[in-house]
Parts: structure tokens; sequence; C-alpha cells
């Protein structure tokens, strides 16, 4: 792996962004009924002829953006919570009930990671949540949004699971029981909502509230249950620190509390519930805080107190132009209650402050412009942030004056929210970053102090955990050994043992053997190719259109999509799908083709590029395919519509798929005919998965068979 590691050494990477004087595209006041053209179009007016910026939620628009789009209705609604729950009935009725019976078998399946990673920048994966074990302070867990729980018992150096099984991979929240660490629960899914609360949700649903008695060897549905149909999120778990038989549960309907282990659940207060602590040293008080789901009219957030151990429930502040509340405690001064409220537009509404135990708040730190912590700059100016998406709050228990903040970057203030130090900063160039504070990884989910382990902070993020001894000073990557990534797309080589794979947040990485490797530049990794002739030729993608190269011969790395002539500005990519297509050409390894609204074609690995085509659509290309044995036939296809050349690229051709209200989620060339085209088809039109064309588009019959009717990704 020196190869790759020389690759991570000569790239120096840095990042500019440029701050919007307009308000960001989030608006207020949208009915709760917009449909998913009225969310896109918004988003596209307001990023039109913009730069985009780091921080203000593009990104996670465009994951929602791109995981909906295929999955809608023939009419382009949103489907029913139900559907997939529904159609999977429907299938097992018709078919499979019919058939003999088949187990699944895992034997000849294994883990293989991404495991590993040099930390600060980069990272493996995000985590929701970690909770300690009562007395062995060596012994703490970890929660991923679609990775499952993790456990470690030698203080972060190995980790190992038992959730690979559940019927969700997604943990937003632990819950141990002081008096038996053997009893436990989690609350399943993604209560950070992964698209920043968006209707509906993206990334992973709950299926209600999980117990076990055995030290999470494993689990139990416990009276709080659901369906991922139902779309529900559960953010918060809290046990009672006396009473380990009452565990309470901040969900997007209401606070539930069960008295009994898990068996019943009441649901004591409605709402939309993110966050819950107790009183520090009276746990019959109780705090909660809500928020308001984006494109939803309801513009106000709460914080809410109970003073009989949760049987009910009074709101205490009311905060208009409040999205999200993240609250804390202190246990030095258990009458000081703390709220970190995000604006509508993911930035610094404010710090709220109450000194009587929750009975009134008091706004004590306000944000602006100038002030705005949850903002990506080192100097907290600038409008907006993810604080719909990243926000937590955690006081120092010995301290009330020391108070940490996370959104993008980490503040710590020494004076009880009067002024603030950066102590982490997501990138370390010395523009964005001048006083070289210590580089973590972006995205800000939970912080906590160790109850056992007096001054360490721990922090989750979209990378993994971190933790400090040295209140900021440096920080500790402790996640080497996590299998928690998100994985887009995978490559692989035909003539060594890599593979290259592309993930959520975290850009790219190789792995050879068994050793994985970072590969430069950040972001969302995307598409990744492996010259089938030659390993060491390999290609990688991050969002929206830039292609990375590398020449392992000569140890360089290039920004390929650099060179391509579409007007742009200098050392920039055209705009591009969330996912870019680019393809290499099946016989001519040298050749590979790219699509944005454009077609183009490189002949020397992407040094320098030509255009293939005249703009093909107003939109943007997101599927490209090649044919093998003809090196002038090319396909290429957005969402709702196909073109083809048979020249070259010289003369195109508009294909009409024929199918109404089909949406295209893949295409490829039948290796032995040019002219055989298979396409399939995503969202729920009945018995319309799979069609084939046997004459390059021109007609098309149905293969569907007896697929179900569930969208359909890719076929091979």
């Amino acid at each position: 792996m020196k190869n790759f590691a020389i690759l991570f050494m000569i790239v120096i990477i840095s990042f500019c962004y440029a701050e919007a004087i307009a308000q960001p595209w989030i608006e207020i006041n949208r009915p709760a009924s917009a449909t998913f053209q009225d969310i896109k179009q918004s988003f596209n007016d307001y990023w039109k002829d913009k730069q985009i910026e780091r921080g203000k939620g593009y990104k996670q628009f465009k994951r929602w953006e791109w995981f909906w789009e295929s999955r809608l209705m023939p009419n382009g609604e949103f489907p029913s919570p139900t559907i997939t729950m529904d159609e999977y009935r429907k299938y097992y009725d018709m078919y499979a009930a019919k058939q003999s019976p088949r187990t699944l078998s895992t034997d000849d399946w294994e883990f293989a990671g991404p495991t590993t990673s040099p930390g600060q920048y980069y990272g493996l994966g995000r985590l929701n949540c970690v909770a300690f074990h009562p007395t062995d302070k060596q012994i703490f867990w970890v929660g991923s949004p679609s990775g499952g729980l993790w456990k470690t018992t030698d203080g972060g150096v190995t980790w190992s699971t038992n959730t690979d099984d559940l019927p969700v991979l997604g943990v937003s929240d632990i819950a141990i029981d002081p008096t038996n660490a053997n009893i436990m629960y989690i609350a399943t899914g993604d209560g950070d909502g992964g698209g920043g609360l968006l209707l509906p949700y993206g990334d992973t649903k709950s299926i209600g509230v999980l117990k076990s008695t055995n030290g999470g060897s494993t689990w139990s549905r416990t009276g709080l249950s659901s369906t991922v149909n139902e779309l529900k999120l559960i953010r918060r778990l809290l046990i009672h620190p006396n009473n380990p038989q009452q565990v309470l549960a901040a969900s997007s309907d209401g606070i539930w509390m069960t008295s009994n282990g898990g068996k019943i659940w009441e649901k004591k207060q409605s709402g939309r519930f993110i966050d819950l602590e107790f009183h520090p040293t009276e746990p019959s008080i109780i705090y909660a805080s809500t928020y308001a789901i984006l494109y939803s009219a309801d513009t106000v957030s709460h914080i809410y107190r109970s003073t009989n151990t949760g049987s009910s429930w009074t709101s205490v502040a009311t905060l208009d132009g409040v999205r999200r509340i993240d609250m804390a405690v202190s246990k030095q001064s258990p009458n000081v209650v703390q709220a970190l409220c995000s604006d509508l537009y993911g930035g610094l509404s404010g710090i709220w402050t109450s000194t009587d135990n929750g009975t009134s708040f008091t706004e004590t730190f306000i944000g602006t412009e100038s002030t705005n912590l949850l903002n990506t700059s080192y100097n907290a100016s600038g409008i907006g942030g993810q604080g719909f998406y990243d926000l937590t709050l955690a006081i120092n228990p010995f301290n009330v004056n020391e108070i940490w903040v996370g959104g993008i970057n980490t503040w710590k203030s020494n004076d009880g929210a009067k002024t603030w130090n950066l102590k982490t900063m997501w990138v370390g160039d010395s523009i964005n970053n001048p006083n070289q504070v210590p580089v973590v990884h972006a995205d800000k989910h939970f912080m906590i102090y160790h109850p056992l382990d007096s001054g360490v902070l721990f922090q989750c993020n979209d990378g993994g955990l971190y933790k400090t001894t040295n209140s900021g000073e440096n920080w500790i990557d402790l996640s080497n050994g996590l299998g928690i990534s998100q994985i887009y797309r995978i490559g692989v080589a035909q003539t060594d043992d890599l593979v290259i794979s592309g993930l959520q947040d975290n850009g790219n990485k190789a792995r050879e053997g068994d050793e994985w490797s970072e590969l430069p530049f950040g972001g969302d990794g995307m598409n990744c190719i492996v010259d089938y002739s030659d390993h060491r030729y390999f290609y990688w993608s991050t969002q929206n259109g830039d292609i990375y190269s590398a020449d392992l011969q000569k140890s360089s790395v290039k920004v390929i999509s650099h060179n391509i002539p579409d007007g742009q500005q200098e050392n920039a990519s055209p705009a591009g799908a969330w996912i870019t297509p680019y393809v290499i050409h099946p016989t001519n390894p040298k050749v590979l083709y790219a699509g944005y609204k454009r077609i183009f074609k490189t002949t020397d690995r992407g040094d320098s590029w030509t255009a293939i085509s005249p703009v093909l659509t107003s939109d943007v290309l997101q599927y490209i395919a090649t044919s093998a044995t003809d090196e002038n036939t090319l396909y290429a296809a957005t969402p709702d519509s196909l073109f083809s050349t048979t020249d070259g690229g010289q003369n195109w051709e508009s294909k009409s798929i024929g199918i109404p209200s089909a949406l295209v989620s893949n295409i490829i060339v039948d290796p032995l005919n040019s002219k055989r085209l298979y396409i399939t088809i995503s969202g729920y039109l009945e018995g319309k998965k799979v069609f084939v064309s046997a004459d390059g588009g021109d007609n098309w019959y149905n293969y569907s068979g007896s697929l179900p009717n569930v969208p359909v990704n890719c076929i091979v």
C-alpha cells in the first residue's frame, strides 16, 4: 500500500467557500403538503448562478433529493408510508408462499471494511451517540445511523457488534441500566433525519425501542414498536437513575414513557421531540425540546418541563424562528439548564439559559452574522449552517462555565457562553484555518463527558468517534475498527486485488489485499472505476461531478474533470448530477466518457476532453452505457429521457422509452450485441420494472416477469 500512502501525501487539500449575502434556500411557511417538485424547485431557484457553499445544507438536501427522486409515485407524489410492506405482502401471497422454503446463508460473505482512517478531516462514517458502562470506564457503546451498535471493552482500541441481523441498522441513542449493565435499550433509526428533518425522512427509519438483557448479545422488541413505513424517529432515550424500570423516549410523535422495563409505553406529551435531560440531582424534574420540520408551516420550537418524573409536561419556553434545540445540564450547578437553538436556516439563533431549574429561560447569547457558531467559518461569521442536521451542546459537569457547542466545527466557552474559542476546524489549510486549531471531521452530532473519567470529552461526528483529554487542545480518533461507512459505489480491479469505494461524508478509500488507504479529496465519494487492463490506473469522484485519476507508476493524482472544456470557470468541473456518470470504454481503457448536460470523451485518460454531443438535457445526465462490440455506439439517460449515438457522437437521437411515468434507474448494453439494451425502472409502476430493446431503443418489450412493485436500482 506504499503507493496509496504516497498519493495521500502528495495532494494538499485546500478548500474555499464564499459566504452568501442572501438568505439560505430554506423557505419558511411552506405548507406541509409541498410536493417533491415544489421543494426541488425552491432549492434550485436559490442555488441558480451561485457558488455551492459548504455548511448550508446543500449536501443533505442533494442526498434527500437523490433518494426520493427515483421513489415517487407515477403521479409524482410521495408514496404511502406503508407501500413497501403492502407490496411485500402482495408479492408473498402471490409467489413466495408457493415456492419451496429457502434459507439465507452468510457462509460465503465476510466483512471487508473499510475499518481504518487517518482521522482529522478523513473518517469512517457517521455516529449519533455514545453511552458508558456504569462501573467500567473502558467499556462503552456507540450508535451509527446505518451501521448498528458497536461495543468496546478496551477504551476504543477494538470494537465488536451484535446488531447485524436487526431489521434496521440505525441507532440514535443508547440507555444503560445503572444497576445492571446487561440491561440496555437502543432507539432505532436515524434521529437526526439524514436529510435535515425534511419529510419524508431520509436515511434509516425507526422500528421503535429495542431491549437487551444480556449486554447486547441479543435484542427483542419492546412495547414501543413501529414499522419503517410509519417514518417515525426516536432521537433520545433516558433511563431513570434510581428506578431503571422507567425509560423515556423523545420521538417524532411525542414523549413516551414506560414504567415496567419497556413492556408497556404511554404517550405523555404530543409533539415532535428531539432531546430529553434529567435534572442532575432531582430526577422528578425533566426537560424536553422540540423541533420544526423543514417545509412545515410551524416555525416555532418549544422547551418543556416535567416536575412529576415525566407524567405530565408544561411548555416553559416558546421560541419563534427556531428550527431545533439541544439541551445540557450542569452537575456542579443543578439549577442551570441551557438550550442551544438553531435558526430556521441552520445558523445559530442563540443560547437560552435557565437558572431556576427550568422554570424560565432567558437568551444569554445571541446568534448574529458575526457570532454564528454553527457556520463553517473559523471566526463564526456568516449566515446559515447545518443546525437542523448537526447540533450538540455539552457542559463540563464540574465547571458550569465551561460550555461546548458542536455544529460543523467545535467551539468552547470558559466564561458561561459570553466568549468563545474555536477548538476544532473541519479543514486545515491556512486560509480557512489561520490559527491552525486541530482538524477534526465536520458535523457534530453528540458530545458528552465520560462519567467515570474526569475531564474526558467525547464527540460523535460524521467521521466517527473522537475524544479530548486536555480541553480540546488535542483530539484522539477512536473510530478504527468500526464498520459504519455509508457506501455509494465501488469499483473492482480485474488485474489485482484492488477495490475502491465512495463513502458518504468520507471521500474515497482503496482496499488492496486486506489494507485500506485514503484517496485524496474529501466530500461524498461517488462512482469509482479501476482500469480493467492495468490496476495502476484508477478513477474516483465526489458529488456533482468532480472526477479524479491516479497513475501509480508516476505517483500522480489529477482532477481530470477540470480539463473538461464546458465554458466553466478555470480549474472547475462542469455541474453534474449528484452521482455524475462516467465510464471507461470496454475495449480501449484510455477512453472514458463523462456525462453532464453533454457527453465528453477523453482518449488519454482524462488529460484532455472533447464534447461529442450537443446539450442533450436541460437537467443533467445520470447514466451512460457503452457497447463492447461497437466503439461508436453509446447511450446516455436521465430518469425520463434516453439518447443514443451510433457514429461516435457525430449525431444523436432522442429515444422514446414509451413507458408513461417511468423513471429510468440504470441502463446497460448486451456485451455481445450493441443494439440490445436493458433499462431498469424505479418508482412504483405495477409490472413495469425491466425493459429490453433489441433495436437500440426504438422498440421495447417488458422483461419484468414476476418482479414485485418496488423500485429497481440496477441490472447486470
